[in-house]
């Protein structure tokens, strides 16, 4: 069978599907740009080419004597790469990568044992002054201050003590690395089959796209916008904690995830008055997340299934515009699976799984006239919420004999059965023939908890088999809040 084309992550899924293609990675192909290494340690090879079994990529490294050795370069799990192009090769997903380090050469005396030191960009030292001599204070809270006026610089702030390292002085691999299996829709019970004896792979994934789309602002002292990917290019403007992006691209630069985002314009009022021009989006980069630690300044708006909970029902429209042909109204507590996300004249609408684009949210600051036309669920930010995502988190079954299966779909094998009372981890949430389904990546009863792998039925709009107990991260849920889950789920 012929392998379906793959198409850029900057190609928009309307397009992948007016090239008929079938099979898509959660709506859509394996994208390019940035994923996150999520394979079992050691880690993913780095082959040459594209055929995985083909000469390991070398690396000079020193070893436990201090010699110059050639060992292959693994990335680790938990690294990020950016993927620069995609093929399919022995039923798998083969993605190209280009992998920085930082250059390190020996100190006077070549290689007779002194220790390796790194290149690092020189900084000139200016001469303090006597006030700058003058002892540091020791007060927690200072201390605490500077750490806070750190992390609002974004860690671009440059001092005496940058370690930064200049691109000169960085050592660049070209390889193959696998990203996926190439059919996703095999079960699970086939992986050893698939894999044969001796792989030095485990059952995949092994890596997670960095998702593009809608984005909000979480850094509480907001993010700068700036020009270019360089974290010291010049500053076009200072996106505020709460506001809305569209990521359009993904880069790794240094310990930084670098995103180009598209920034709609703050509403004012007068603006939806006839004939008058709507303002221009702004263009320009943010960091994204910090490659070492993971620590996030902007949170995606989540992908996967959703609720419609306005009163009046969320319309379905064929294009992404909100004055696109309408083809259906979704009826309130009507299941939907989102695989992509855009903003749209003040407005965060989501691309389904069923085909067409609903909308999901009014971004706040819309004026009172229009939000009033549009209807939709107040939010305490001011906006309308149109259609709520099914949180992830930790489910409490509500029936008994709740079956786990294998694959997403329902008529997949029966791995196990799950007792009332028992709780799952549930990592994704999908939806298979208007119910909602979970993927497990652990479940726990009577105090014994143990890692699993499959996926178990959640609710629809008429029977619900699991309840949330506590949202991803440790986060409890409210009464308020399980009074609103219980009213989108009734």
């Amino acid at each position: 069978a012929t392998s379906p084309p793959l198409v850029s992550s900057n190609t928009s899924i309307t397009s992948a599907i007016s090239f008929g293609i079938e099979k898509l990675h959660n709506g859509w192909t394996v994208p390019l740009g940035v994923h996150k290494i999520i394979c079992s340690s050691p880690g993913l090879l780095v082959s040459t080419t594209v055929h995985r079994r083909s000469t390991p990529v070398k690396r000079t490294v020193r070893d436990i004597n201090n010699n110059f050795v050639k060992k292959d370069l693994v990335i680790a799990p938990g690294s990020y790469v950016e993927i620069l192009e995609t093929q399919v090769h022995g039923g798998r997903v083969r993605g190209r990568i280009v992998w920085e380090e930082e250059y390190l050469e020996c100190s006077e005396g070549g290689s007779s044992g002194k220790k390796l030191r790194r290149k690092k960009k020189k900084n000139k030292k200016k001469k303090k002054s006597l006030l700058e001599k003058r002892p540091k204070r020791k007060s927690k809270m200072f201390q605490r201050g500077r750490a806070k006026k750190k992390m609002e610089d974004d860690g671009t702030h440059e001092d005496e003590d940058d370690d930064s390292v200049s691109d000169e002085n960085m050592v660049k691999y070209s390889g193959w690395i696998s990203v996926q299996w190439a059919d996703e829709e095999e079960e699970d019970g086939n992986v050893a089959a698939r894999l044969g004896s001796g792989s030095d792979e485990d059952a995949g994934p092994w890596t997670e796209p960095i998702p593009l789309g809608v984005y909000r602002i979480s850094f509480g002292a907001g993010l700068p916008l700036r020009e270019t990917p360089e974290r010291d290019s010049a500053v076009l403007d200072k996106l505020e904690r709460g506001r809305c992006v569209e990521v359009v691209e993904t880069t790794v630069k240094g310990d930084r995830v670098r995103a180009r985002c598209l920034v709609p314009p703050l509403s004012q009022e007068g603006d939806d008055q006839p004939g008058k021009k709507p303002a221009r989006f702004q263009s320009g980069w943010i960091s994204l997340l910090n490659a070492l630690t993971g620590a996030s300044g902007a949170s995606p708006v989540p992908l996967g299934a959703y609720v419609a909970v306005a009163e009046g029902g969320c319309v379905i429209t064929e294009g992404g515009r909100l004055d696109s042909k309408e083809k259906g109204t979704l009826n309130p507590g009507s299941c939907i699976e989102v695989v992509a996300t855009r903003i749209e004249e003040g407005t965060v609408r989501g691309l389904i799984a069923a085909g067409g684009h609903v909308t999901l949210f009014v971004l706040n600051g819309v004026s009172t006239n229009r939000l009033a036309a549009m209807g939709g669920t107040k939010n305490p930010d001011g906006g309308r919420m149109f259609a709520m995502p099914v949180p992830l988190g930790t489910y409490q079954v509500v029936q008994n004999g709740l079956s786990v299966t294998t694959g997403l779909s329902m008529n997949s094998p029966v791995s196990m059965k799950l007792k009332v009372n028992a709780c799952a981890e549930i990592a994704e949430t999908r939806v298979e023939g208007g119910r909602v389904r979970g993927r497990l990546t652990a479940v726990g009863y009577g105090g014994v908890a143990k890692e699993v792998s499959g996926w178990m039925s959640l609710f629809e709009p008429t029977q619900r088999w699991a309840k949330i107990v506590c949202f991803k991260g440790g986060r409890p849920i409210s009464p308020h809040q399980q009074q609103e889950q219980a009213q989108a789920q009734a």
